[in-house]
């Protein structure tokens, strides 16, 4: 039990330290999490799950939008409370659910005077092009602009040496592993990425990479 508490005492730690280091960036780095049937481009995004790293949370399931789906994409949603059925008659449709979005994002702009925000994922290309396509299908300007933030490219410096496959969530250094697993709800998903984000720059922001760059 004492083991059990050391490391869960040490893991808080770490992620405390992340937690400052990402609240003291220059910019607002909001940890994102989508469901989809498909790709963007040939499937619907079906659910999208954000919190920003001061506590803010949106969630909201969204209407199928497109006739296209991949099967197993589609199967795995229907498996985890997404059915396609249900969403088209209870779900909200994808232009209401991307201004409601729009506005969350921007009101933690407004709270963050002068931060500019930074779209956050592991495995970021995935979801980052579902919001652009449908903020853009919607009419808005993408407020996390053009350039999201990759966990699992910021994971490889943990790897010690240089593996791509060692990125994967099971493989991270255990210590920033949180309890538990992801449940594919997107907001809970993202809550459970953004204790790997917070874990992730507090064991990065230990080294000082400028010394180093500097040999």
């Amino acid at each position: 039990m004492k083991e059990e508490q050391s490391l869960a005492e040490k893991r808080q730690l770490i992620y405390d330290r992340g937690r400052e280091i990402v609240m003291n960036a220059p910019q607002l780095y909001v940890d994102v999490d989508v469901e989809a049937d498909g790709i963007a481009g040939y499937g619907s995004m079906l659910s999208i799950g954000a919190q920003s790293p001061t506590g803010e949370a949106f969630y909201s399931e969204i209407k199928p939008l497109f006739e296209e789906f991949i099967p197993g994409n589609r199967k795995f949603c229907e498996d985890h409370n997404l059915s396609h059925e249900r969403l088209l008659l209870e779900a909200s449709d994808y232009q209401s659910v991307m201004g409601n979005f729009y506005k969350w994002i921007e009101g933690l702009k407004k709270a963050d005077i002068g931060k500019s925000a930074v779209f956050t994922a592991f495995n970021a290309a995935y979801d980052w092009a579902f919001i652009d396509l449908y903020f853009t299908k919607a009419g808005f300007e993408n407020p996390f602009g053009i350039a999201p933030f990759d966990l699992k490219s910021l994971a490889l410096p943990l790897t010690g040496n240089w593996d791509w496959k060692m990125t994967s969530k099971s493989r991270l250094p255990s210590i920033i592993i949180p309890d538990g697993d992801f449940t594919h709800h997107a907001l809970e998903d993202a809550q459970y990425q953004q204790k790997l984000h917070f874990g992730m720059a507090g064991l990065l922001g230990k080294r000082n990479y400028l010394d180093i760059a500097h040999y």
